[in-house]
């Protein structure tokens, strides 16, 4: 007879008969126990307390089972395992529960679930889906009527349910009970010792005759003595005693010439590991080979074994063929390649450890460097990899891509390595500084555009008033290789970027116009004249103004620091309107001169003619009377595949655009230069059109009759135009807060509606085609604010000052 509930006062039982009263209802309840039925629960009266398990009996192969549902009282004769309907089956799991106070009592209210109550019988909360989703934690707050102030934490009770222990404690000064979960695992213990956690901080290991207590959150990667080296002298023969994990972190207790030792994470410290290996496949088999050695104390020779990542048994064993005491640090592991080709997927670390537990990766020989290809092994249209990371760890991977194994690939491949080395880096800069100090060039111009790979923008603008007005001269263009083919269609004169004959000119030129920053090796000679046109009215922070930086390959301080370098450079800065200049010379910490003009780019857009948006149409393919909607959204930092190459997810169904505007408009979708998604508009051929790769916006802008866009500076040039805008800001909250942080109160200055779902974009976009932007008060204070130098002249003015 097991009694579950203090509220349970038995009066007889035997194997045919059960009675008892209930202390909470003064019930008394007799009870046949041949009249019940198998595995089907009978009401045997009414109860006002909460549900619990009550009695159970075991009688012959069956288990009689009394417990509260719902206000009522039942039994049941069960056969095997009940299948209780109070239970939540799912999660039912056997918890053992340990009381250490009188302050709270603990009562299972089924056979997987305790309930805490006060000693006034006030129930507190149930412990069941805190010890079976380890990660939960709970807070009540309750005042138990302790004044003892020795420690801050008192444990009330500890849970054990299969790894997870949870620890209830009593917050003597915040008055509130709590629980404390812990993942503990012990996954070896080669000296028998027994592990407790007494508290949520305090381990304890113990033998037979010595024990000691410690907090293991203490313990760090170098170690910290446990025990004395005589105080378990009968395990002196052994290296390692146990390997614990306590919340993901494992832990080493381990043999020293002076004591016992804890150590965390480390498992290379422990075992004293140095190797000096290298790889070759030979025939069939891979072979690694050279010195391996643990140095630890008694660790010599006991971690010979090859382990795969995540997998249980050895692959091989390290051979020592030489017998000479000084020469047996030496040797081999042999592995078969089809061992290998058995394991397909990523790439898998190899690992070091004893017959029975992988402890540390194995290491090559190779110095810190880039991570980098060892070995491959062809075979049957397949390839095993060998590759070593920047910490010399060894991983391999099997794969059916083997085009980029060939020879030629990976010859390319090095020369771009190397082309990329520190050293050539540093011979480049010297040669650029070389040329840098020849006699300048006095009427060469050289004009960039985002990053030498677009023929637009404000040096567009800036290169065809000079190539008309001023042709004494000369204009050249800085390309990138890939683009080529545009600027011969175009007929611009240019030299393509890090040849022989850019570093011949590039350096002697007496101007350079460029509209975002330079390559942070390039330096700028003495006597060279820097525009710096930039591509934008701010409305996202820049530079030193950006609190913490999202992007790939850089820390917050390097990026600042690299652009204050950076506008140092400049002597020039294109800024359009006096809300621009006040944010750049403070963003980018500039100290050169300020050419206040308006952005030269937007001088077509007071410049327009029906004839040139007709033109654009024809060259778009566009037909004459389909109205248009530019969609240009800019990038997120921290959504992205590598360095310089974002993502982006349309956030609207285009099946759903073409069904309510593909009978008259046409929508471009314009991505932003560093989104690096190819998207396939085959499907809407005829109403969606890819405009990304397209030589300038300015043309999009002239053709567009609305705009939908979300962070980007776009909309600042668009308002020229007077045409409605749409702010498309489904993840408003985040960007500002999380990622960037805007300069204006979007919600207050914004010239149109912001919108954060489909069905708003939508009705904003049937509402919008049927205003005047014009007769709008928020749009025109919006213009005059931001637009106002915008007036058709500002590239002259620009090309006035800083030929001066």
């Amino acid at each position: 007879m097991v009694v579950y509930s203090n509220h349970v006062q038995l009066l007889a039982h035997s194997t045919d008969e059960l009675n008892f009263f209930l202390l909470g209802s003064t019930q008394v309840f007799n009870i046949d126990l041949n009249q019940i039925t198998i595995n089907k629960p009978f009401v045997i009266g009414e109860c006002s307390l909460e549900n619990q398990v009550l009695v159970k009996e075991e009688a012959d192969r069956y288990n009689f089972i009394v417990y509260i549902k719902d206000g009522k009282v039942l039994i049941v004769k069960a056969s095997n395992e009940p299948n209780l309907d109070f239970q939540l089956n799912s999660d039912s799991y056997e918890i053992d529960f340990e009381s250490f106070s009188d302050e709270v009592s603990f009562k299972q209210t089924s056979e997987t679930s305790f309930s805490l109550f006060t000693q006034k019988g006030v129930y507190l909360f149930s412990i069941h889906d805190i010890v079976t989703h380890a990660s939960r934690e709970y807070i009540h707050p309750v005042d138990l009527g302790l004044t003892s102030t020795e420690n801050r934490y008192m444990v009330i009770g500890k849970a054990f349910y299969q790894k997870y222990y949870t620890f209830v404690l009593y917050d003597l000064f915040k008055k509130e009970l709590l629980t404390r979960n812990i993942l503990f695992e012990v996954s070896s213990n080669e000296a028998g010792l027994e592990y407790r956690l007494i508290h949520p901080e305090l381990l304890e290991v113990s033998s037979g005759t010595e024990q000691a207590t410690f907090d293991f959150r203490k313990i760090s990667t170098k170690g910290r003595q446990i025990f004395e080296f005589y105080e378990l002298e009968e395990h002196r023969n052994l290296h390692l005693l146990g390997i614990l994990s306590i919340n993901g972190e494992t832990y080493y207790l381990h043999n020293k010439t002076n004591g016992v030792f804890m150590t965390r994470g480390n498992a290379a410290r422990v075992t004293g590991y140095r190797s000096n290996m290298k790889l070759r496949f030979l025939g069939k088999h891979l072979y690694i080979f050279g010195r391996s050695t643990h140095y630890a104390y008694k660790a010599n020779e006991k971690y010979d074994y090859l382990y795969i990542e995540e997998q249980e048994k050895p692959i091989s064993q390290f051979i020592r063929p030489l017998k000479v005491r000084l020469f047996r640090r030496y040797g081999y592991f042999k592995i078969p390649v089809a061992t290998l080709k058995e394991n397909q997927g990523d790439f898998m670390k190899l690992f070091l450890g004893n017959k029975t537990t992988p402890m540390h990766t194995l290491k090559l020989k190779q110095g810190r460097r880039k991570p980098k290809m060892m070995a491959f092994k062809k075979t049957d249209g397949q390839a095993a990899v060998i590759t070593a990371s920047s910490f010399n760890n060894v991983s391999f991977a099997v794969t059916s891509e083997t085009e980029g194994l060939k020879f030629s690939r990976r010859l390319a491949k090095n020369a771009s390595n190397f082309k990329n080395s520190k050293i050539v880096m540093r011979i480049i800069r010297l040669f650029f500084e070389i040329m840098g100090r020849m006699p300048r060039k006095q009427k060469l111009i050289i004009f960039e555009s985002f990053h030498a790979k677009q023929y637009s923008d404000s040096p567009r603008a800036i290169y065809e008033y000079m190539r008309e007005y001023h042709p004494e001269y000369q204009l050249l263009w800085s390309i990138n290789g890939q683009v080529e083919k545009l600027f011969k269609d175009f007929q611009v004169p240019y030299v393509r970027r890090f040849t022989f004959r850019w570093f011949l000119t590039f350096p002697r030129a007496k101007y350079w116009v460029n509209n975002v920053r330079l390559p942070a090796w390039m330096p700028k000679p003495q006597n060279t004249i820097f525009v710096q046109t930039w591509h934008g009215t701010p409305l996202k922070k820049l530079g030193i103004d950006i609190e913490q930086i999202h992007m790939p390959g850089t820390k917050t301080s390097t990026y600042k620091k690299n652009f204050v370098i950076e506008s140092s450079k400049w002597d020039f800065l294109v800024s359009p309107n006096a809300y621009s200049t006040e944010i750049f010379k403070r963003a980018f910490h500039f100290k050169g001169k300020v050419i206040e003009s308006g952005y030269p780019r937007n001088d077509v857009l007071s410049n327009t003619s029906p004839n040139m948006i007709s033109a654009i149409k024809k060259k778009l393919g566009i037909p004459e009377h389909k109205k248009i909607m530019l969609y240009a959204p800019t990038w997120r930092d921290n959504e992205f595949y590598q360095k310089g190459k974002y993502k982006f997810q349309f956030q609207f169904n285009l099946d759903n655009w073409k069904k309510e505007f593909g009978d008259e408009w046409v929508l471009l979708s314009r991505m932003h230069y560093l989104v690096a998604e190819n998207f396939d508009f085959s499907s809407h051929a005829g109403t969606v059109y890819d405009v990304s790769a397209y030589p300038d916006i300015r043309d999009l802008y002239l053709v567009s009759d609305m705009m939908i866009t979300d962070y980007s500076s776009v909309f600042f040039d668009f308002a020229i135009l007077n045409r409605p805008i749409i702010f498309f800001m489904y993840d408003l909250e985040k960007y500002r807060n999380e990622l960037r942080g805007f300069y204006i109160n979007m919600e207050e200055d914004a010239p149109g509606p912001i919108v954060q779902t489909e069905s708003e974009l939508f009705r904003a976009m049937h509402k919008l085609m049927h205003v005047d932007v014009q007769l709008d008060p928020k749009f025109i204070a919006f213009r005059n604010k931001f637009a106002s130098l915008e007036d058709g002249n500002a590239t002259k003015r620009v090309v006035q000052t800083f030929l001066e």
